[in-house]
C-alpha cells in the first residue's frame, strides 16, 4: 500500500518451437513486461528477423481496414457469441467476406458514377427545360440557328437592343451574375446574331448532347435516369448494410486474430534465440512470479527452465501502482504529476487525504457537497469509460469532504438558519485570523509530511547525505520546525543557531556528494567542485525562501473558504433586496438565491479543485516526488486499436 508493486525478473529458457505458446501464457496473465533480447548479463543471444511476418500482419490489417471502410463496419463492432479465429481461419474468413462484398461494392461504385453524371447533366440542362432546340454539338439545323449560354447580367439590356431582326432572344433565368439565355434565328440572320452575342460577352455553354434529343427532352431523360439510378443505389445500399451487419461479428474476430498475431510476432522478434532455444525475459510482479514460472513449465510440447531474481543495481524497473480500490481513482492525480521511482513511497493515500482535506476546507457547504455527491455518483455509475467513472468517484469523494466541512462551518446552501448548528463557525464569522492560522497549520502538516516522505525515499535509495543534509531531508525538517516555533513565539534562545546549522548542512550536502563521487579528492575537478559549492550556497538561500513561500501559499485555504461563503452571502443579499421590492418569496429573490448557489457550485468548485491540485503538486509533491518512475507496461494480445 505504501510502495509500488514489488517487481522481480523472470528469465525462462524454452524450446524455440514452444516460444509462441509461452508468450501466449504471459500475455494471458497481464502480469509481465517483456524485456529485449540480450538484457540478461553474460548471455549470447540474437534477435530473429521478423520483418516478413510483420509485413504479412500489416497486409492483413490493411485489407481488413479497407473492407470495413467500404462496408461501413465500425472498428469496435463485435459479436460476443462469435467464435475466435486462428490466423489461417482469419485469412480465410477475410477472403470470404471480400468475395461476398465484391459484387455489391462494385455495383455501388458504378451506380454512384452514373448518378453523379446524370445529376450534373440534369443541373446543367435545368435552365433549358422548355427549349425545343437540338442538343447536338453546335445545335444547328439546316433551317435554324440556335445558341444557348450565358451573358453577364449588366450586358443583357445592350444585347436586347442589338439583337438583329428576325432573331428571337429568350431569357431563361439569372444565376451568379449571369443571365442564361437562348437565341434562335434563320440561317441568313445567323452571322449578325453571332456578332451581337460576341460583343455582349456571350459564353456558349457545353451542354450535354445526344443525337435526336432536344434540350428539353434530354433534360427530362437525364432527370428520369437520375431518379432511376438513385433508386437502384438506395437498394444496393440496403444490401450492403445488411451484409455489413452480417459481417460485423466475423470481422471483429478477424481483427482480434490479426492483433494477436501482430503482438506475438512483435514479441518473438524481441526474444533472444540460439539454434534451438529462446530466452524470454520479463519484469513480473512478485506475487505472480511463481505462478507464471509454473505456467511456462506447463507449456505443451517441451520443458522450460525458469529463474526468478530481484532487480539488480541500475535496473530500469517499471512502476505499478496498486492502491486499494477506494483510492484507485486518486492514482490518476499521482500519475498526472509523475510516477515515483521504483522503491520509493507510493503516495496515493497521502495524495487522496491531503487533496480532499484542502478541497473540503475551501468548499465547505453540506448542500453543495450533496450536489457534488449526486453528480459524482451519476458519473461513477453511468460513465462511458473507466477514467470517466474514476473521475466520478473523485467528485463523489470531494462532495463528502465538502459536506463534512459544511457541517463544521454550519453551512447548508449558505442558509442563515443552519449556522447555529455549526461544529465550529462560518468562515465569515469571528476573527478571520483564526481561520488563517488553521490554514497555515494545515500547510505545516502537509509540508512536514512531504519532508518525512522524502527522508524515507532517500534512505530507501541509499542516499544518506540527501536524507540527512538535504534541504528537503532531515536538516530541512529541523530548519522548518525551528522556524515554525520561532514564528509561533514558542522558540527557545538556541533556535537561530539550530536553523543556521541546518542551512550549513544544506550548503555542504552537494559538495560532500561530489567528493564521494570523486573518491574523496577534488583533484583535477577543482573547477567543478567550486561550481558545485557555489550552486549549493545559492540553493540554501533559495531553500529558506521556499519554505516561507510554501507555507504562505496555504493561506489560500482560508481565503477561498471565505470567498465561497461571501459569494453565498452576496446571493442572499440580492435575494433580500429583491424581496424588499417585489415582496417576500418573490420569483426574483428565488432566482437570485438559486443563481448564487449555482455559481458557487460551478465556479467555486472548479477554483477549489484547481487550487487544491496546485498545493498538492507544488507544495506537497515537490518535496519528495521527482516523478522519474517508468510505468509498467504489461504484454497483452488484446486489440487496443479502434
Amino acid at each position: 500500500m505504501f510502495s509500488p508493486a514489488k517487481m522481480v525478473r523472470l528469465d525462462a529458457l524454452v524450446l524455440k518451437k514452444n516460444a509462441r505458446a509461452a508468450l501466449a501464457k504471459l500475455a494471458g496473465s497481464g502480469e509481465a513486461e517483456l524485456l529485449p533480447a540480450g538484457s540478461m548479463p553474460g548471455t549470447r543471444v540474437t534477435a530473429e528477423d521478423k520483418s516478413l511476418e510483420r509485413n504479412k500482419c500489416a497486409a492483413l490489417t490493411g485489407r481488413l481496414a479497407a473492407l470495413r471502410r467500404a462496408l461501413g463496419v465500425e472498428p469496435a463492432a463485435e459479436s460476443d457469441c462469435h467464435a475466435e479465429f486462428d490466423l489461417a481461419q482469419a485469412c480465410a474468413a477475410l477472403s470470404y467476406w471480400e468475395s461476398r462484398a465484391e459484387a455489391p461494392l462494385g455495383r455501388r461504385k458504378e451506380l454512384s458514377a452514373q448518378y453523379s453524371l446524370f445529376s450534373a447533366e440534369t443541373e446543367k440542362l435545368s435552365p433549358y427545360s422548355g427549349l425545343q432546340a437540338p442538343s447536338e454539338s453546335g445545335r444547328k439545323f439546316s433551317f435554324l440557328y440556335c445558341a444557348a449560354g450565358a451573358v453577364p447580367a449588366e450586358n443583357l439590356a445592350a444585347l436586347r437592343r442589338n439583337i438583329p431582326g428576325g432573331a428571337v432572344l429568350a431569357l431563361l433565368g439569372e444565376k451568379n451574375g449571369s443571365g442564361r439565355l437562348a437565341a434562335l434565328c434563320g440561317p441568313g440572320t445567323a452571322p449578325a446574331l453571332s456578332a451581337a452575342l460576341k460583343i455582349s460577352g456571350f459564353r456558349d455553354e457545353e451542354l450535354p448532347a445526344r443525337p435526336g434529343f432536344t434540350l428539353a427532352a434530354l433534360g427530362e431523360y437525364c432527370f428520369a435516369e437520375e431518379r432511376r439510378v438513385k433508386a437502384e443505389l438506395e437498394k444496393t445500399g440496403l444490401e450492403i448494410q445488411a451484409l455489413s451487419e452480417e459481417a460485423s461479428g466475423p470481422l471483429a474476430a478477424v481483427e482480434r486474430a490479426a492483433a494477436r498475431e501482430a503482438g506475438l510476432v512483435e514479441a518473438e522478434g524481441g526474444l533472444g534465440n540460439t539454434a534451438t532455444v529462446s530466452l524470454i525475459s520479463a519484469w513480473v510482479t512478485a506475487d505472480s512470479a511463481e505462478d507464471l514460472a509454473h505456467a511456462l513449465a506447463e507449456v505443451p510440447g517441451g520443458s522450460c527452465a525458469a529463474e526468478i531474481g530481484p532487480p539488480t543495481a541500475g535496473s530500469d524497473v517499471p512502476v505499478l501502482l496498486r492502491p486499494p480500490r477506494l483510492l484507485r481513482p486518486f492514482a490518476m492525480l499521482v500519475s498526472a504529476y509523475g510516477l515515483p521511482a521504483y522503491g520509493e513511497v507510493e503516495p496515493t493515500l497521502f495524495a487522496a487525504a491531503s487533496f480532499l482535506f484542502m478541497f473540503g476546507m475551501m468548499f465547505g457547504d453540506a448542500g453543495h457537497g450533496a450536489v457534488l455527491c449526486a453528480v459524482g455518483l451519476w458519473l461513477a455509475l453511468r460513465g462511458r469509460s473507466e477514467k470517466m467513472r474514476d473521475a466520478g468517484r473523485i467528485v463523489f469523494s470531494c462532495g463528502l469532504s465538502a459536506a463534512f466541512f459544511g457541517i463544521i462551518y454550519g453551512s447548508f446552501f449558505g442558509l442563515e438558519k443552519f449556522r447555529k448548528y455549526a461544529l465550529w463557525r462560518d468562515p465569515l464569522s469571528g476573527d478571520p485570523l483564526v481561520l488563517l492560522k488553521a490554514a497555515l497549520a494545515a500547510g505545516v502538516a502537509v509540508i512536514s509530511l512531504g519532508l518525512i516522505l522524502n527522508v524515507i525515499n532517500r534512505l530507501r535509495a541509499g542516499d544518506i547525505p540527501g536524507a540527512a543534509l538535504g534541504r528537503f531531508g532531515f536538516a530541512g525538517l529541523v530548519f522548518y520546525w525551528a522556524g515554525i516555533s520561532m514564528a509561533a513565539g514558542a522558540a527557545p534562545r538556541h533556535v537561530l543557531p539550530i536553523m543556521g546549522l541546518a542551512v550549513v548542512c544544506w550548503v555542504i550536502k552537494e559538495p560532500v556528494s561530489f567528493l564521494r563521487r570523486r573518491g574523496g579528492v577534488a583533484g583535477d575537478a577543482e573547477e567543478g567542485f567550486l561550481a558545485v559549492a557555489a550552486e549549493a550556497l545559492v540553493g540554501a538561500f533559495e531553500g529558506a525562501l521556499l519554505y516561507l513561500a510554501n507555507s504562505v501559499s496555504f493561506v489560500r485555504l482560508a481565503a477561498y473558504a471565505m470567498s465561497h461563503a461571501a459569494l453565498l452571502a452576496a446571493a442572499y443579499a440580492l435575494a433580500e433586496a429583491a424581496d424588499n421590492i417585489w415582496g417576500r418569496g418573490s420569483l426574483a429573490g428565488i432566482l437570485a438565491a438559486v443563481a448564487g448557489n449555482a455559481a458557487a457550485i460551478g465556479l467555486e468548485g472548479l477554483v477549489a479543485a484547481v487550487q487544491a491540485l496546485r498545493l498538492e503538486y507544488y507544495e506537497f509533491f515537490g518535496k519528495f516526488l521527482e516523478g522519474g518512475g517508468r510505468p509498467f507496461r504489461p504484454f497483452t494480445l488484446e486489440n487496443k486499436g479502434g
